[in-house]
């Protein structure tokens, strides 16, 4: 397992082939009462492997195929979502056994539309009464939410919201549109005032924070931003190993940390160290 962070790690998340075989995942809980550890490292899993593209996006698609890492742990993509305008994508991914779903954002690529997305925090008035959102999280939500929610309202077991970075916002507005069992948010942004805030109080919102993940302090709170959720903060293992001078150059030539605590990859390496290995199991 790697102890640094490369620029590709943090990046181009989809181009990893280690999805859900860093660690042991411990069975999957629908039906849990507040923060679950071992939920939180499934879904950051499928946080960091919805950046994968597949067949909907890419002809060929890399190998292996998204298909393939979410059979490997008895999960299957139900509905996949784009829209061309926004570049925003999400799947829909289920479980038989036991019986659950979850809807992934993805988060910010190295696309044009991306980048306006994230930028484009004008166009309401946060102060204003009432709740308010950043208009960029709201109009790529927008742009995929009637196909979304007609594939939400047809599905009658516990369903998770989840997402990375701006997929995380998108998750978060998501919630106030369907109400989901509970919302998993990782390396998210601030995304409303106070009265969204608000609007979100009888949703379970669990929002996780690698260490000093800078993307977390953004938009900045003066413009009238408030983060939603009850905050679960991860910290970097004190001590590390650089793998001799070629991990050393990788670090020294990697992004800084403030960034380097941003990558899903650390989300799910983090998230993975406290989970109780007695709930563990092999898959």
């Amino acid at each position: 397992m790697t102890t640094t962070t490369s620029w590709q790690d943090l990046l181009r998340p989809g181009d990893a082939t280690d999805f859900f075989a860093r660690a042991a995942l411990p069975p999957f809980d629908p039906m849990a009462v507040g923060f679950n550890a071992g939920n939180a490292l499934w879904l950051a899993e499928l946080s960091r492997l919805v950046y994968r593209r597949d067949v909907e996006e890419n002809d060929p698609p890399p190998q292996p195929r998204r298909a393939k890492f979410l059979a490997s742990v008895s999960l299957r993509q139900r509905a996949f979502f784009r829209s061309a305008l926004t570049e925003t994508q999400a799947i829909i991914v289920e479980s038989d056994s036991p019986r659950f779903a979850v809807l992934v954002f993805r988060g910010t690529e190295q696309r044009p539309q991306d980048f306006v997305t994230d930028l484009r925090v004008a166009g309401k008035r946060l102060l204003d009464d009432g709740p308010r959102v950043h208009a960029g999280f709201e109009a790529a939500l927008d742009s995929v939410w009637s196909a979304i929610d007609r594939e939400l309202s047809r599905i009658t077991c516990p369903i998770y919201f989840t997402g990375h970075s701006l997929g995380a916002a998108l998750a978060t507005i998501a919630a106030t549109r369907r109400a989901p069992w509970a919302v998993y948010t990782f390396g998210s942004p601030l995304v409303g005032n106070t009265a969204f805030v608000v609007s979100l109080s009888a949703v379970p919102v669990y929002r996780v924070v690698d260490d000093l993940d800078a993307v977390t302090a953004v938009p900045p709170e003066a413009l009238g931003f408030r983060h939603v959720g009850e905050l679960r903060r991860l910290r970097e293992p004190r001590v590390t190993s650089t793998a001799g001078m070629s991990g050393w150059l990788r670090r020294f030539f990697g992004p800084p940390k403030n960034l380097a605590d941003h990558a899903p990859i650390n989300y799910v390496d983090r998230i993975a160290a406290v989970v109780p290995m007695e709930e563990t199991v092999a898959v």
